[in-house]
């Protein structure tokens, strides 16, 4: 799995830089702050609460960098219609998908009104093992703790924390598949 390394900052980071990646969501947005030492957090935050977070960080901060994931970038977000899903299921899917992509843009904007460095980001490819390709909690700490486990976060969090991360420039390793067995190769050969 390759990803685009590190357009954010091309030297190291120096000392006191944050990353803050936000995954936004009508409700709670999902925030990753990734630091120079390569220590991390991770939350879940309302509209105000993450304006008042991101003032007082860069407040507080030597070097701050806002990373937004901009679904509404995407050309299209079409949700599968498969033969279970009724109209009014697709219409709330995408009332819900336009009121994300609506908090993502104040919160562009919030940022630009309070002279906090910010940039919008297309969504990372879906690549992982999880549901609809989305990141798992342990391949997220594979990489960001060296296997260690990690505290439990909602998709959101990790998706935030996943774009911090890669928009430090820090490498995102991938866990090594177990070789199958003789007996899962057959067992996997017989169902097809």
């Amino acid at each position: 799995m390759k990803f685009k390394q590190n357009n954010y900052f091309k030297e190291k980071m120096e000392k006191g830089t944050v990353i803050i990646g936000i995954d936004p969501d009508n409700q709670e947005s999902g925030v990753g702050a990734v630091f120079d030492d390569k220590k991390f957090l991770a939350y879940k935050m309302n509209f105000p609460s993450l304006i008042d977070y991101l003032k007082a960080m860069n407040e507080s901060c030597k070097k701050i960098k806002v990373v937004i994931e901009g679904g509404w970038l995407n050309k299209s977000n079409w949700h599968v219609l498969n033969r279970f899903m009724t109209a009014v299921k697709a219409a709330a899917i995408g009332r819900s998908t336009g009121m994300n992509h609506q908090t993502g843009i104040l919160i562009v904007e919030c940022c630009k009104h309070y002279n906090i460095p910010c940039e919008i980001v297309k969504p990372l490819k879906k690549c992982w093992k999880g549901k609809d390709g989305k990141i798992t909690q342990d391949e997220l700490a594979y990489f960001v703790s060296a296997g260690e486990k990690i505290p439990r976060m909602n998709q959101d969090q990790r998706d935030a924390l996943l774009l911090a991360w890669v928009c430090a420039g820090y490498k995102v390793r991938v866990k090594p598949k177990k070789p199958q067995t003789t007996l899962q190769k057959t067992i996997r050969a017989f169902d097809g």
